[in-house]
């Protein structure tokens, strides 16, 4: 939201004062009834986020190196591998006496200030406007034109229409000639059919979005005054120099003090009335007017897009190896023939992946990368002498002069020629030929350069976001839990809504004694029925702190029930009770790698069955990450 409104306000900003430094000569050039449309134009960029692709300002050297980010709470095994799926202990912990009282993040602060700022504005307009129209209404009618009122007022100080739905034109009490008077009708009588009250309501309502930034105010009387361009030619375009110059003099002649924005008023500055007198001296230049209009308007919707597009671009995250990069896992122990060997399924130590979710790129979602998912792909290597893959489609990829073979089984070969996939394909084997262990010194592209000439690169899965499912087990207690990648699919059908909210968690202590009962509690204590189910939603974290640690623990004994110690951001873990734990009350408690603000949502809802029948196999350990 808040990037929403600085980046609108932004290229809002850059468009107007473009219209305004050069109002003159666009003016004269385009018209008055083309800039017009311009200047109304330029205000959809404070409202429409908009945007460019263009590179960032900041190169990838000054990107933090996330690699070396040490996550709280996750298991690394002794040859470097990252755990994905958490541990489930059970033990006794005594939690800290934390305030159940959600911490209110500055980006809540600034929200606040920002709404309650347009609120106060939106109403001092409506204020000021109703108070005058009130006042300014109180005269005699005088005529009826066109089924508007005409109505002579002491209150206004030259001809005005005034009024959305049922508007009114007002003249002062002054002594005026008839010309006069027809001229002055015929003004407000255009604005009436342009409806330019309602398109200076919509400015106004701009304004007040933007109330924080000075420009908004320039453009919204720029606004006001290339309306009156407007009306100016298209009351002027047919009229003879002598009949231009007798309505110059009638505009003069009421030229006062300013009126309310939302009011269509004949009263302007002197500088305004100067450039007004000018264009309608000046001879139309018919349809050439309309081009540069719609010439000048692109140039200048371009020139603010990409001015707002280059402050705002976000320098891309490097690939690491919980940033998007995929990677074979390689023992450490072990040869590097070993290695390729246990790879293959050459070996008695074989490796499996599964749970590979990816984004749009073909980069692996992750704890730096966390961006909407797009296929869930299960992939492995396999022999290119295994029996099972001469039954699978197979084609060649070529990545950095490397041939690479792709097996696709019969539930993925509608995807063979995916871009997204070779996008993936392609991700994984560069990463893989530039990937460098500091902690262990070996020599991964020889190894994936063996591997990639032996082998063949199977893609036995892909799921799309509406066929993610869980991946499943169970506790000693009988209890299910599980993870998945959240989507706009899952359920939320809820029971109860135990949280949901921003909350600033405090650091995880990492040391001896940590067993997932430390933290602040999210939420009240609740009760879960038989056939409910817990989901636990992170919908946001960061760099700061990207995963953060989730317990569910039994209130009245204190026991942990399900801890998940790195959940990321875009995520959600669920837990089903067994029989031993129906009914009884639980509390969530939760921390972060560091203390930061992350915002997750907690609630129970009606059990389905993907959530209380795990697989009866156990799962490798995931080894391709």
């Amino acid at each position: 939201m808040i990037k929403w409104l600085l980046m609108t306000s932004l290229s809002g900003s850059i468009a107007s004062l473009c219209l305004i430094l050069f109002k003159t000569k666009l003016a004269a050039k385009c018209g008055g009834r083309w800039y017009y449309y311009i200047c109304l134009s330029a205000l959809l960029l404070f409202i429409v986020p908009l945007g460019i692709q263009v590179p960032a300002l900041f190169p990838h050297s000054l990107m933090p190196d996330t690699s070396t980010v040490s996550f709280a709470g996750n298991t690394t095994t002794a040859i470097g591998t990252k755990a994905m799926e958490p541990p489930v202990p059970s033990s006794e912990g005594v939690l800290n006496d934390n305030l159940n009282i959600p911490v209110i993040a500055p980006e809540a602060w600034v929200l606040g200030i920002w709404v309650s700022g347009f609120v106060i504005m939106l109403c001092f307009n409506f204020f000021n406007y109703f108070r005058f129209k009130r006042k300014a209404l109180q005269g005699t009618r005088i005529d009826i034109v066109k089924n508007l009122n005409v109505l002579a007022s002491p209150n206004v100080h030259s001809p005005m229409l005034i009024g959305f739905v049922k508007p009114q034109i007002v003249f002062p009490v002054t002594n005026m000639s008839t010309e006069d008077y027809q001229l002055a009708l015929k003004h407000e009588l255009i604005h009436h059919k342009q409806k330019d009250a309602w398109l200076k309501l919509f400015a106004v309502i701009v304004n007040c979005l933007h109330w924080f930034n000075p420009v908004s105010y320039l453009a919204l009387a720029n606004v006001s005054e290339a309306c009156e361009y407007a009306v100016d030619e298209a009351l002027s375009q047919k009229m003879h120099p002598m009949e231009k110059k007798l309505y110059s003099e009638m505009i003069l002649h009421f030229a006062s003090q300013a009126s309310p924005a939302l009011n269509s008023s004949l009263a302007q500055p002197k500088k305004q009335l100067y450039r007004r007198f000018k264009l309608i001296m000046n001879p139309s230049k018919g349809r050439g007017q309309a081009l540069a209009g719609i010439v000048t308007a692109v140039m200048i919707a371009a020139v603010a897009l990409f001015s707002s597009s280059v402050v705002f671009a976000k320098a891309p995250q490097p690939i690491t190896e919980y940033s998007g990069g995929i990677k074979t896992y390689y023992n450490v122990n072990d040869t590097l023939e070993g290695n390729v060997q246990a790879t293959l399924g050459k070996s008695q130590m074989g490796v499996l992946a599964t749970d590979l979710y990816i984004d749009d790129t073909g980069l692996k979602l992750d704890y730096f990368n966390r961006t909407e998912p797009y296929y869930k792909v299960g992939i492995l290597w396999k022999d290119k002498d295994d029996s099972s893959v001469a039954g699978m489609t197979t084609k060649t990829i070529i990545v950095q002069d490397r041939t690479v073979t792709v097996a696709f089984t019969d539930k993925a070969e509608a995807y063979k020629e995916d871009s997204v996939i070779k996008k993936m394909i392609s991700n994984q084997i560069a990463f893989e030929l530039k990937y460098s262990n500091n902690r262990y010194q070996y020599d991964h592209a020889a190894f994936i350069d063996e591997v990639i000439q032996r082998g063949v690169y199977v893609i036995y899965e892909i799921l799309t976001p509406k066929e993610f499912t869980f991946n499943l087990s169970k506790t000693k207690s009988d209890d299910v839990i599980g993870y998945k990648q959240l989507t706009t699919y899952d359920k939320k059908n809820k029971i109860t809504n135990i949280f949901n909210n921003s909350m600033k968690l405090p650091r995880s202590v990492i040391d001896e004694n940590t067993d997932g009962t430390q933290g602040i509690q999210l939420g009240k204590a609740f009760v879960m029925n038989s056939g409910e189910t817990l989901a636990l939603d992170v919908k946001e974290t960061s760099d700061i702190s990207p995963s953060i640690s989730l317990s569910v623990i039994d209130e009245a004994a204190g026991n942990l029930v399900y801890w998940n110690p790195a959940a990321r951001s875009g995520t959600r873990s669920i837990f089903t009770p067994g029989e031993s734990n129906v009914n009884r009350s639980f509390k969530i408690v939760a921390s972060g790698e560091e203390e930061d603000t992350v915002k997750v949502e907690i609630f129970t809802y009606k059990s389905g069955e993907e959530e209380i029948k795990p697989p009866s196999a156990n799962f490798l350990p995931v080894l391709l990450h």
